[in-house]
């Protein structure tokens, strides 16, 4: 018999969640509509400032880690965006399509799948931002996500802390791009 979390009163509630790591918060997100919504309404009432958002970004794929401050070299992933064409290279999960692009869960956190990496990229930070209501503080990505700067500039009224460049492995133009978007 599944327990009802939904019918648990309200004080109850907070201390279920608090007791719940980042990653299993947005995996339980994903279960239903009523549950994200609660999820999303204790984070807006009860910010989590010992928590900092961060997107890591090079090559096939980008993820969303949170942290705590006093540990900051101790982030745990919460969700991933990957490009399709590692589905074929994994098949130990089950994969889901929903909503236009592939959903797996493993252990440890949900991984999204999808065409364009820009887009995964952008649906997963603004899910995991809107889920905790963070704003980035660290942004690691390599040279062809550099518009990643631009774009979380405009989205967010806080600039980013900390900012790391890893070598670009992809692709062969982008040091004009962040030649541009660094100035």
């Amino acid at each position: 018999m599944p327990f009802p979390i939904l019918r648990t009163p309200f004080v109850v509630l907070s201390e279920i969640i608090n007791l719940l790591e980042p990653n299993e918060i947005v995996t339980a997100s994903f279960c239903s509509k009523n549950l994200k919504r609660l999820l999303k309404r204790h984070y807006q009432q009860r910010k989590p400032l010992e928590w900092r958002l961060s997107i890591v970004a090079h090559g096939f794929w980008g993820r969303v880690d949170i942290g705590k401050l006093s540990d900051e070299y101790k982030k745990k992933p919460v969700l991933s965006a990957k490009h399709v064409f590692e589905i074929r290279h994994k098949s130990e999960h089950k994969l889901i399509q929903m909503n236009g692009y592939k959903r797996e869960f493993s252990s440890e956190y949900p991984a999204l799948y999808f065409q364009d990496r820009a887009k995964g990229l952008k649906m997963i930070v603004e899910y995991a931002t809107d889920l905790f209501n963070l704003d980035v503080y660290a942004l690691l990505i390599d040279g062809v996500r550099i518009w990643a700067i631009d774009w979380i500039n405009n989205r967010q009224k806080t600039m980013l802390v900390h900012f790391e460049l890893k070598k670009n492995i992809c692709s062969l133009d982008g040091d004009e791009e962040m030649d541009c978007a660094l100035r």
